[in-house]
């Protein structure tokens, strides 16, 4: 592997010095602008012109080297040497400028100056985009001549490179003078001394760049301790709950990992490679790294950099580094994957950033010299250091287990006394895994794993526990095999941030914090406390999503993972237990049902007889349903805010309510509404619905302007067919999202209100009000007066621009049926409600009310329909949804929803 990195840097030594040959003859000065009258202006263009796009054009050979080429160190070090190239020729340039008008022109090395590569510069691991850092140094020794010189060299340099937009990042330097003398190092300057470190000389004097490097030397020994504290504080990437597996990772971060464990090892023990390529082999070739890690951690940094350089050519900006879900097919393809992303992320899970997290957390914590003081003796194999961490007994570092319960029972103290694995119990636990396989166990060992197991999920920090217990692949092996499947599955993008192992795993954090975080939610707290079997709860949310990882293609994951629940829990020792299996399997098929049910009507009493018939009328189970769905939205990217809890909080206490509630007589509402004033809102709509009443023509309309609010319409007609959607087709085409819709119907008689915003999002602009307010009202007129249908009133006329609909490759949709009510999931496009209602319509089904979700670009839209409406659905639910994605097309497209023409039919 040596030969390789030094065959790779003689092929990126070559291409430097080709490169720095073709750049001194394209920015010759006799070529540039000549600078008249003192004016350099003209001459910094043309030489930033001509750097820019030979930067450009080298980057796009490169990029096209990398699509034949796995040697991600040679792509790096080339990378690398075209920088040093732009900078030798912008140092050079710089000098050329110094020397006009002098009859002997200084040399480089007449100036008291070095520009020093840093960071990831200095280590020659460029990508793309990654930041030109470079320090500007000047001898603190030299003559205030030579000072002055060197100053006045800086300041052209930095005109030619530093202020000039050449390479598509951020080019920055840092101006110093050498202090052999001062070499103090205060605690918020270690950060940046460390990158000092990882040093270069690019261009300048070697005699200034040699002084640096000595008293760099120098203070890195005085400040070692320092230097080894700052790189300490970065163990936190290494911890359990830190996770690999994300569903859009950042490859920078993933890098760090490895970086910050390079970065100790090679200062506390004197290492003299700063490459991370190269320094693994040099750690290897002194026997700091085993065979088994070293080929590992090799293997995972070309995989990872390789991708990261991938990244670099289809992302710019802040979010370069992240595998976003609009780019992992195209990566995936371009690392061989083609039309594979799951396999290409499981071999990027499994078998990169998973080994090198694993091994980097090794080398890191063996430089680290855990507390050896007893607190007290646990069993013959284990104690309890002052840390609070679980430490091997003296003289038990090499003991080797023939039964996993001495380990298992290691989650039992995690569990109830929430210690901390000290690493060589980590590495003892990583020893013995793969030996001890559940098929070599006898009964009674079974049965004993079992109550371990009970013991586990009782404990107080239970959700720590599963988590060291997933880490270490235990919990597939010895308890719940199904959850293999859940490994490193991916999810919904828009929805989970986690693929759905870790989301379950987060999801059990957010339970548990409801036992131990005093700040956490005092309804949702107490609610939890309340629970006569917190096991079945704590079972619910570790399988809610077990039947993901077991269902074949058109299966119902909840269906699935409930019928697999009476086999797990009986593998577990629980198959006595037929209530807690009943339990557990209702809540894993019905977990996503309370979701639902909060998107209904809060103020109709059928939305509480619903959740009051799905629980079965059981007050445990309602409590049971709540926190699960309080728990799964957790490990979600839409953890629930406040105001949802409190809906909750509201659904819970008016479900065991409702039914004490008794009708008012009319004539004491009538008393009732003399004694009160109504508040201005509801005066105006008592106003427009008097209008009604009054008109010859049945209808009153008026849209109200509502001060960095949503803007409010209000709509009185007569019932018909399609009502809905026809006000949704208006609000449309004039541009207006609507957010809340509350719908009202008395015998033939229909008072409507929405809430709408303009087609962005934001409240309507006052500017704009009145010529909306007069549209709107004119078209709903024409409609409900007029009886001009939407069609005619709208043909040849498209809806959505084509940067909204660039967003949009198909129609993501979920139906969902919760009593009589359908909820249609979507994507939030202006005009979703009106092709929504447009389907009810065509298919004469009568709506009674909607309620309207938008999140995240994600539209969910409840509508009340009749009960035969709902069984029609029902029956034919397939034929429904494709007549809702058709629907729902032209939206997507820069096409009129109308055409001006009829298409003919085939």
């Amino acid at each position: 592997m040596l030969e390789l990195y030094q065959t790779n840097r003689k092929q990126a030594q070559e291409y430097r010095e080709s490169l720095v040959s073709q750049l001194n003859q394209l920015t010759d000065p006799q070529d540039l602008p000549s600078i008249q009258d003192n004016n350099p202006q003209p001459f910094y263009l043309e030489f930033k012109k001509k750097l820019a796009l030979f930067v450009q054009n080298e980057t796009d050979l490169l990029q096209e080297e990398l699509q034949q080429s796995e040697n991600s160190h040679l792509l790096l070090l080339k990378r690398t040497a075209l920088v040093d190239a732009v900078v030798q020729t912008g140092f050079a340039r710089a000098v050329w400028m110094c020397n006009r008008g002098r009859t002997e022109p200084w040399g480089s090395h007449d100036f008291p100056v070095a520009v020093i590569a840093r960071g990831g510069y200095g280590r020659e691991e460029m990508y793309f985009h990654s930041d030109v850092d470079m320090q500007i140094v000047v001898r603190t020794g030299a003559t205030e001549e030579e000072k002055e010189r060197g100053y006045q060299l800086i300041n052209f340099f930095d005109y030619l490179l530093v202020y000039q937009d050449i390479f598509p990042t951020a080019a920055s330097t840092g101006h110093s003078e050498i202090d052999t003398e001062s070499l103090d190092l205060k605690e918020n300057e270690v950060a940046s001394f460390h990158s000092l470190l990882e040093h270069r000389m690019v261009a300048g004097n070697p005699l200034v760049y040699r002084e640096f490097t000595s008293s760099i030397k120098t203070a890195s020994l005085i400040h070692k301790d320092k230097i080894i504290r700052h790189c300490l504080q970065y163990k936190h990437y290494f911890e359990v709950p830190n996770t690999v597996f994300r569903q859009e990772p950042n490859l920078k971060e993933e890098l760090r990992r490895l970086y910050w464990a390079l970065s100790l090892v090679r200062i506390q023990e004197g290492y003299h490679e700063i490459n991370q390529f190269e320094l693994l082999v040099e750690l290897y070739n002194t026997g700091k790294l085993s065979t088994t890690a070293f080929k590992n951690m090799k293997k995972a940094l070309n995989f990872v950099s390789r991708m990261r350089l991938f990244l670099h050519c289809h992302q710019k900006g802040s979010h370069r580094d992240v595998l976003s879900y609009e780019v992992r097919e195209v990566i995936a393809e371009s690392m061989g994957y083609a039309g594979k992303v799951r396999e290409f992320f499981q071999e990027y899970f499994f078998n990169a950033v998973l080994p090198m997290k694993r091994f980097s957390r090794n080398l890191f914590w063996d430089g680290i010299t855990p507390s050896t003081e007893k607190a007290r003796r646990l069993s013959p194999d284990f104690a309890l250091n002052s840390e609070s961490q679980i430490v091997l007994q003296e003289g038990r570092e090499d003991v080797t287990w023939d039964s996993p319960l001495p380990i298992l029972e290691l989650f039992v103290w995690v569990s109830r006394k929430n210690y901390f694995l000290s690493y060589p119990v980590v590495r003892a636990i990583e020893r013995h895994a793969d030996q001890m396989l559940p098929m070599f166990q006898s009964g009674a060992d079974q049965v004993q794993i079992q109550q371990l197991f009970h013991a586990i999920l009782r404990g107080k920090h239970f959700a720590r526990a599963l988590r060291y217990l997933h880490e270490f692949r235990l919990l597939e092996s010895f308890f719940i095999p199904e959850f293999k499947n859940l490994s490193g599955l991916l999810q919904d993008i828009y929805v989970h941030l986690f693929p759905t192992d870790i989301h379950v795993l987060a999801a059990l954090d957010a339970l548990n914090r409801l036992d131990i975080d005093p700040e956490a939610d005092p309804f949702l707290t107490g609610l939890y406390h309340s629970l006569k079997d917190k096991s079945t709860m704590r079972l619910s949310v570790l399988l809610h999503d077990i039947g993901k990882g077991l269902k074949t293609e058109g299966e119902n994951e909840e269906l699935v993972g409930s019928r697999a629940v009476p086999r797990i829990l009986e593998n577990l020792g629980f198959g006595k237990n037929q209530k807690m299996i009943r339990d557990i399997a209702f809540l894993v098929e019905k977990h996503l049902m309370m979701r639902d049910l909060m998107m209904l009507d809060p103020d109709d009493d059928t939305t509480y007889e619903m959740i009051w018939d799905l629980v079965e009328k059981n007050v445990e189970r309602l409590k049971m349903l709540i926190l699960l769905t309080y728990a799964d939205r957790a490990g979600t990217k839409m953890k629930m805010t406040q105001t949802q809890i409190d809906q909750l909080k509201y659904f819970y206490q008016f479900t065991l309510q409702f039914k004490k509630r008794e009708s008012v007589p009319i004539p004491v509402k009538q008393e009732f509404l003399k004694m009160i004033r109504l508040p201005r809102d509801l005066q105006s709509q008592l106003q427009i619905y008097d209008q009604f009443k009054k008109s010859r023509d049945g209808f009153a309309t008026e849209l109200f302007y509502k001060p960095e609010h949503p803007a409010e319409l209000v709509v009185c007609t007569r019932d018909q067919q399609g009502l809905l959607y026809k006000i949704a087709a208006v609000l449309a085409f004039n541009h207006l999202s609507i957010i809340e819709a509350n719908v009202h119907t008395l015998d033939d008689n229909v008072f409507d209100i929405f809430k709408v915003v303009s087609a962005t999002g934001d409240p309507v602009d006052f500017s704009n009000f009145f010529f909306i307010q007069k549209q709107v009202i004119d078209d709903l007129r024409r409609v409900f007066v007029g009886n001009l249908d939407i069609a005619s009133l709208y043909r040849g006329r498209a809806l959505n621009s084509s940067h909204q609909v660039s967003k949009y490759n198909d129609i993501k949709l979920k139906v969902s049926i919760i009593g009589r009510t359908v909820k249609v999931e979507t994507h939030d496009i202006l005009g979703t409600m009106m092709m929504e209602t447009r389907v009810f319509s065509d298919l004469n089904m009568k709506i009674d009310r909607a309620v309207i979700h938008t999140t995240l670009e994600n539209a969910s839209n409840v509508f009340y329909v009749r009960p035969e409406d709902v069984r029609k659905i029902i029956q034919e639910e397939d034929k429904f949804k494709t007549q809702l994605k058709n629907a729902l097309l032209p939206l997507i497209k820069i096409k009129p929803i109308f055409p001006n023409e009829p298409a003919e039919v085939a």
